[in-house]
C-alpha cells in the first residue's frame, strides 16, 4: 500500500508568536505564579495574605502599565505636550503616515504597518485590564475603552479614518485608572507626526487680511508682475474693504490700508497697471477705467477711459494708455508730479488693428503689435517720457509669425502682457497657437521666440521668465490634474511636464480636493500647493520642475484641526498662490479668516505679518 500523504502544513512548526502574544502569555504565567504563593500565604498566615495581596496588586499594576505603553507608543508615540489630545497627536501621526507605503510604516521585526499594528495591543490591554479584576459594570472602563480602540485600529480604513473619539476616550480612561506609562524598547511604533499650521494657530501666529472669509478670485493683483506684490480686495461684507495690501520683497511683512474715499463704490476696482515697488499703484474704477483711474495712495484722478494698462512712479507721476471712443484714436496720458494730466495721440506708421489686442503699457515702455506697409507682423516697443510730451518713436523688436487668437470670452485677458526683475523686463504677445516672447537684457531686446506653453503664469527673475500652466483635472478627478512650465531665457527655452498621478504614486484619494490646487514659479523651482482629498490636509512639493514627481510632501495646514479638537468638516474655503521675483505668497481662505505664508527660494515658509495703516 501506499504511504499516507503527509501535510507539509502540518509538519511546521507554530510561527513564534507577536510581542503582544508573548506579552499575554507572560501574563498568565504571572498569574498561575501568583496563585502558588497564594497557597503558601494561606499555610503561612493572615499576615502573609495581606503582603501576597499587596505584591499581587503591584504585578497587576506593572502589567498593565507595560501593557498600555506598548498601545499608547504605537498609536500616538512619545508623551503627549502639555494641552495637547490624544486626537490631535494621531491626527498628525496620520497626516505623515497617509500618503507613506505599507513597507513605510512597518517598524522592523513587526509583520503588520502602522495603524494595525496597533490592534492587537489594543485587544492585550482589555485581556491584562480584565484578568486583573478591574472591569466595571456598563463597559465605561479601560478594558471596554482599550477594546473598542483595537477594533477601530483593525479596520482598513484606520490609515486615514477620524479615530478621535476611540483614541480619546481610551487615554482618558488610563488617565482616570492613574495608568502611568513606561519606556517600551520593543514594538511597533508611531511614525514622527507633523506639526502644520491649523485654523487656530495662524490666528495665534499673525494677523489676517480680513477675519472674514471671501473667495479668493475677489483678491486682484498686479496685472504684470515685478517686485513686490499688491492684492486688492473689494468684497461686500469684508471689512475695511476696498483695501490694499502691499507684500514686501525681501521678508514677510505686508501692509494693507483701505483705499480713499474718493474712489467712486461698487464700479469694479482693478491693478490693471504697473507701478514701480516704491510706488502706490494705480486703480482702474469701472469698465477698465471708464469710471476713473486713480492713484491708490491720495486718490488723485489721472483720466477716465477705456484703458489697456498704466504706470504709477513714487512721486505722484503716472501715465495710462487707453481709447478714446469718440474719436476712436489711441491716446497717452501722462501726468507729472503735481502737474495736470494731459493727453498725446498715439499715430504708429503702421497697422495696429483692434486696440484691445494689440497694445500695451508696461513700465515706461510702450508696446504694440503692428502690420507693417509689407504686411508683416511686427512686434514693436518704444519708451517714452513719463512726465514729458513727446510722441513716441517705436523701434522695430521682430516678427510676429502668427495673429492673436480672440476668443471673444467677458474675461478674455489683453494679448499683451509682461513681467519685471532687476535685470529684464519680458513681454508676452498671445499668437493664435502659440505665444511669443521678447526680453529686454542690458538695454537689448531680444527677437520674439515661443515658451511652447501658451497661457499660464508668467513670472520672472534674473534674467529668465517662467511661465507654469496648470491644468485641473476637474472636481471629481484631481489626481489627472497637469503641470507645463516653461523656463526660458535669451537663448531658448526648456518645458516640463508634471503629472499629478505620478506625484501621488498611486493614492488618488489624495489628489486635489474640489479644484483647489495652484502652481507657480519660484526663481526657478516649482511651488505647487493643493487639498490633499477628504483627510489629507493642505500639501505642498518644492522641487525643480523635472524632480517635482520624485520629492516628499510637506503639510502645511491641518484644515480638520481647529480649538483644540478634529473637526469634521474642512476650515480651509479657497486657497491660491502668487509668484514674484524671489518669494511666493499663498493665501488661505478660512474659518477664522484670510491669511498669507510667504516662501522664500529655500522653500521655507514664514506666516506673513500684517500691518494695518
Amino acid at each position: 500500500m501506499n504511504e499516507p500523504i503527509s501535510s507539509h502544513a502540518a509538519d511546521h512548526e507554530p510561527p513564534p508568536p507577536e510581542p503582544v502574544d508573548e506579552l499575554v502569555e507572560d501574563r498568565k504565567k504571572r498569574s498561575r505564579r501568583l496563585l502558588t504563593f497564594g497557597a503558601l500565604a494561606v499555610v503561612l498566615g493572615g499576615g502573609g495574605l495581606f503582603g501576597l495581596l499587596r505584591y499581587q496588586d503591584a504585578q497587576n499594576t506593572k502589567a498593565l502599565s507595560e501593557a498600555w505603553s506598548a498601545l499608547a507608543t504605537c498609536t500616538i508615540g512619545a508623551e503627549l505636550d502639555a494641552k495637547e489630545a490624544a486626537s490631535q497627536r494621531f491626527r498628525r501621526v496620520q497626516l505623515e503616515a497617509m500618503t507613506m507605503t505599507d513597507a513605510e510604516r512597518m517598524t522592523p521585526g513587526v509583520d503588520k504597518p502602522w495603524p494595525a499594528a496597533c490592534a492587537s495591543l489594543g485587544h492585550a490591554v482589555a485581556e491584562v485590564w480584565k484578568s486583573a479584576g478591574r472591569t466595571e459594570e456598563g463597559g465605561k472602563d479601560l478594558g471596554a475603552a482599550a477594546e473598542a480602540l483595537a477594533k477601530a485600529l483593525g479596520e482598513p480604513t484606520a490609515r486615514t479614518g477620524d479615530l478621535s473619539e476611540a483614541i480619546d476616550a481610551a487615554f482618558a480612561q488610563a488617565q482616570k485608572a492613574g495608568v502611568q506609562r513606561v519606556v517600551v524598547e520593543k514594538g511597533p511604533r508611531a511614525p514622527e507626526p507633523v506639526r502644520p499650521l491649523d485654523a487656530s494657530r495662524l490666528g495665534e501666529l499673525t494677523e489676517p487680511l480680513s477675519r472674514t472669509a471671501f473667495t479668493l478670485r475677489a483678491a486682484y493683483t498686479d496685472a504684470h508682475p515685478a517686485g513686490v506684490m499688491r492684492v486688492l480686495i473689494e468684497e461686500k461684507g469684508v471689512e475695511k474693504a476696498p483695501f490694499l495690501c502691499t507684500f514686501a520683497a525681501k521678508d514677510a511683512k505686508a501692509t494693507c490700508k483701505s483705499l480713499p474715499g474718493s474712489l467712486p463704490k461698487g464700479q469694479g476696482l482693478r491693478l490693471w497697471g504697473t507701478a514701480d515697488d516704491d510706488s502706490a499703484p494705480l486703480v482702474f474704477a469701472g469698465e477698465r477705467g471708464r469710471a476713473g483711474i486713480f492713484r491708490a495712495d491720495s486718490g488723485d484722478k489721472i483720466d477716465a477711459m477705456y484703458s489697456y494698462g498704466g504706470y504709477a512712479k513714487k512721486d505722484g507721476a503716472a501715465a495710462a494708455l487707453g481709447f478714446e471712443e469718440k474719436t476712436k484714436d489711441l491716446l497717452l496720458t501722462r501726468r507729472a508730479a503735481g502737474g495736470a494730466p494731459g493727453r498725446t495721440k498715439i499715430e504708429p506708421d503702421f497697422r495696429v488693428g483692434n486696440y484691445y489686442y494689440s497694445t500695451q503699457i508696461l513700465w515706461d515702455h510702450l508696446i504694440l503689435r503692428g502690420v507693417t506697409k509689407e504686411n508683416e507682423r511686427r512686434l514693436f516697443v518704444s519708451p517714452y517720457g513719463v512726465a514729458g510730451t513727446a510722441e513716441p518713436s517705436f523701434a522695430d523688436v521682430g516678427e510676429l509669425p502668427e495673429p492673436g487668437l480672440v476668443e471673444g470670452g467677458a474675461d478674455e485677458a489683453p494679448h499683451i502682457g509682461g513681467c519685471r526683475s532687476t535685470e529684464a523686463m519680458v513681454v508676452r504677445v498671445k499668437g493664435y497657437d502659440n505665444d511669443f516672447m521678447s526680453f529686454l537684457v542690458g538695454g537689448k531686446w531680444s527677437p520674439p521666440m515661443s515658451p511652447k506653453v501658451s497661457d499660464g503664469i508668467l513670472s520672472c527673475h534674473g534674467t529668465e521668465a517662467v511661465v507654469t500652466r496648470l491644468y485641473p483635472g476637474g472636481p471629481d478627478k484631481g489626481w489627472a490634474t497637469k503641470i507645463a512650465q516653461s523656463q526660458c531665457t535669451t537663448a531658448g527655452c526648456r518645458v516640463h511636464d508634471v503629472a499629478f498621478d505620478k506625484i501621488l504614486k498611486g493614492q488618488y484619494e489624495f489628489g486635489p480636493r474640489e479644484m483647489k490646487v495652484d502652481a507657480v514659479d519660484v526663481n526657478g523651482k516649482l511651488l505647487v500647493v493643493w487639498a490633499a482629498g477628504e483627510r489629507g490636509g493642505v500639501r505642498m512639493r518644492y522641487a525643480k520642475a523635472e524632480e517635482i514627481e520624485r520629492v516628499d510632501d510637506a503639510i502645511l495646514y491641518d484644515d480638520l484641526y481647529k480649538d483644540g479638537q478634529v473637526q469634521k468638516l474642512s476650515t480651509l474655503f479657497d486657497l491660491r498662490l502668487f509668484s514674484r521675483d524671489g518669494f511666493a505668497i499663498l493665501l488661505l481662505s478660512t474659518v477664522t479668516g484670510v491669511y498669507a505664508l510667504r516662501f522664500d527660494p529655500a522653500g521655507a515658509m514664514t506666516p506673513v505679518d500684517v500691518t494695518w495703516e
